[in-house]
């Protein structure tokens, strides 16, 4: 059962100006730390990365896609942890951002906190519509949690968007055998 961890990343533009005209100096130095980030994590240099994020955060941390950022940075890592803090911090500035739900649902996965993960696969399904990836994974989250009825009906869905994904047919199966064996075991309770 292959998790599908691809993420967008939102790549911040950054033509601010400070709210105060005495700081210049903050504001170039924040927009080379965002540039030096973006450039670090798009040559692979990901511990650079995420001290350029850091660094831009420490001047401002009210951007929301800063944080987003520095949390795909932290996935890419294995910083799971960091990753789910750094997504929610995102989505406390901007709910809008519904990548960061499909984020945090998979670095949540890779913790093997399985409900919170379906939660917020949940919430990327209703802002970011149906998705093949997102039910993939909502689909095995519920496989690991044994209700194959729900990993069913989203390996199903899965199939709707992609009937050749592999994986999908492969688990829809599985999910079928582990559901009669489930109801099989539940009979002779």
């Amino acid at each position: 059962m292959l998790l599908h961890e691809t993420r967008k990343t939102a790549w911040l533009v950054v033509t601010v100006m400070l709210l105060s005209a005495g700081m210049p100096l903050a504001a170039d130095e924040f927009q080379d730390a965002v540039e030096q980030a973006k450039a670090a994590y798009d040559e692979g240099r990901l511990s650079e990365a995420l001290e350029y994020y850091t660094a831009a955060l420490e001047i401002d941390d009210s951007i929301a896609e800063l944080f987003y950022n520095r949390g795909n940075v932290h996935y890419d890592l294995g910083n799971y942890r960091d990753a789910v803090e750094d997504y929610t911090a995102a989505l406390d500035l901007d709910d809008g951002i519904g990548q960061a739900y499909y984020n945090r649902g998979n670095a949540r996965f890779m913790l093997e906190e399985y409900r919170e993960a379906i939660v917020d696969y949940d919430e990327a399904l209703a802002r970011e519509g149906d998705d093949e990836m997102t039910f993939y994974n909502r689909a095995t989250g519920h496989f690991r949690l044994e209700n194959y009825r729900e990993a069913i009906e989203d390996y199903r869905r899965v199939l709707e968007i992609n009937p050749d994904h592999i994986n999908a047919h492969y688990n829809l199966g599985l999910a079928h055998v582990r559901l009669a064996e489930q109801l099989e075991n539940a009979t002779d309770d």
